[in-house]
């Protein structure tokens, strides 16, 4: 079976990380075909870096390559939709970064697609692979720990100095970057979606939220 011909779409801190867990896998499987940035110099640089032969400027050529079988996509959140659509709409399938889009809406759309072409669209939850969640969600599943009644999460470090995380212009804000770690871990151990969700926090000058408390109710 012929390997995964992978192209990286941006060339920033979470790329570089995604192309070095890529090389770690067997080059049979999984291969670095390709990688586009906003300028060639940073994409000619990544592709240096990393041993991928092909680099762009600009993501149109990543769609257009036919060399390319599945796009990584690590462009700021408000890009998400975007370029996932593009990718999906050249026939590759996509792997994005989180958040998968900016709102429900934009998401909804971008799934009910992939699935109308039948090609794979998932949001990059890593934590999801770990082996630790493998074990839990056995455990849960066997009944090892009884019923579910209450998960508790707590995830935050200082970003406000990051300019994509503070600038609503670019898709900002906790929730979106690190929020979805811990409100899909509460799904992920009911296995539903929350019926009622009460939250408080704080924004910055831009209105993006630097912090919020949430409480999701379950079924």
């Amino acid at each position: 079976m012929a390997p995964l011909r992978w192209a990286i779409v941006s060339a920033g801190t979470i790329s570089h990380d995604f192309a070095c867990a890529v090389s770690t896998l067997p080059a049979t499987d999984h291969q670095l075909v390709a990688v586009g940035a906003r300028g060639l110099e940073n994409a000619r640089k990544f592709a240096e870096l990393h041993g991928i032969p092909r680099f762009y400027e600009g993501y149109e050529p990543i769609a257009k390559d036919p060399e390319v079988d599945v796009v990584y996509v690590g462009t700021v959140n408000n890009a998400h939709y975007e370029v996932s659509r593009m990718m999906l709409e050249a026939g590759k399938h996509v792997l994005c970064e989180k958040p998968l889009c900016v709102n429900r809406g934009q998401a909804r759309a971008l799934l009910d697609f992939a699935r109308e072409r039948g090609l794979f669209c998932m949001e990059a939850i890593w934590s999801r692979f770990f082996p630790s969640y493998i074990h839990l969600r056995d455990r849960i599943a066997r009944g090892d720990l009884g019923r579910i009644e209450r998960v508790e999460v707590q995830f935050g470090f200082p970003l406000t100095h990051v300019e994509r995380v503070r600038m609503k212009s670019l898709g900002g804000g906790t929730v979106l970057d690190l929020g979805v770690y811990t409100i899909q871990v509460a799904m992920w151990a009911f296995q539903a979606e929350p019926v009622k969700i009460d939250a408080a926090g704080q924004l910055n000058d831009e209105g993006v939220d630097v912090g919020i408390t949430a409480k999701l109710h379950f079924p």
